[in-house]
């Protein structure tokens, strides 16, 4: 009988997979293209997890995944919090994995595509802005953000609570729009306030804008430990 001898590093494809949030088939694609450290034995992929490997791009993290890596962007103290011991080291490789990008804000992105709430772009009157501005129900972020760097008088970027939006839209004229002036950012519970260093980040990182994720870069440098 033949015998397949595994090294205590060595962890099946599916093993790999779940460790690091990934599809089997990725795991699998990545050790045939050589970007893991695997071999094949028996028809199927031995994975070396002893090994750095860089975080697979472009699948997107669960959404616990994703509120520990904005967490821990943000520097809360609180951040592993119910997190496992493997949860604890995958969310701290990733933030150092940013902090070693050129561009961090084009890995961050993708790891947010599916578990941060989606922008809504909306149209108001300009004259309207000021007060939308100082709407305590909104919480300014992205660009509209003093810390961004980058803050623009003719549009406001803000999060708000769901139980809000509606109220919120009607009382100041909001109409959806594709070239907007206000974009909002909408929240099952409560909008975070004050807007934490690392949810500020996120909304910069996954703006479409160029000088948005250059600002998403710098704060990521600067702010994360």
């Amino acid at each position: 009988m033949r015998m397949i001898v595994v090294t205590m590093a060595e962890v099946s494809a599916s093993e790999y997979a779940r460790e690091h949030d990934i599809s089997i088939r990725r795991a699998q694609a990545a050790a045939a293209a050589g970007r893991l450290d695997a071999r094949r034995v028996g028809g199927r992929w031995l994975i070396d997890d002893a090994l750095p490997h860089r975080h697979l791009p472009g699948r997107p993290l669960s959404r616990r995944s994703a509120d520990a890596l904005v967490a821990r962007l943000s520097d809360d103290p609180g951040w592993a919090e119910g997190l496992s011991p493997s949860e604890r080291g995958r969310t701290t490789a990733r933030v150092a994995e940013l902090r070693n990008e050129a561009r961090p804000s084009e890995r961050l992105a993708p790891w947010l595509r599916t578990a941060y709430p989606a922008a809504l772009g909306f149209e108001a009157p300009a004259d309207d802005l000021p007060d939308l501005r100082l709407d305590a129900r909104l919480t300014p972020g992205g660009s509209s953000d003093d810390r961004s760097g980058m803050s623009d008088g003719g549009r406001l970027e803000a999060h708000v609570s769901i139980s809000d939006l509606d109220a919120v839209v009607h009382e100041y004229l909001l109409v959806p729009s594709p070239r907007p002036n206000v974009t909002l950012r909408v929240h099952d519970g409560a909008s975070p306030r004050p807007l934490p260093l690392g949810v500020l980040i996120a909304d910069l990182a996954t703006s479409t804008g160029p000088r948005e994720r250059a600002a998403a870069d710098g704060l990521i440098r600067r702010g994360s430990r």
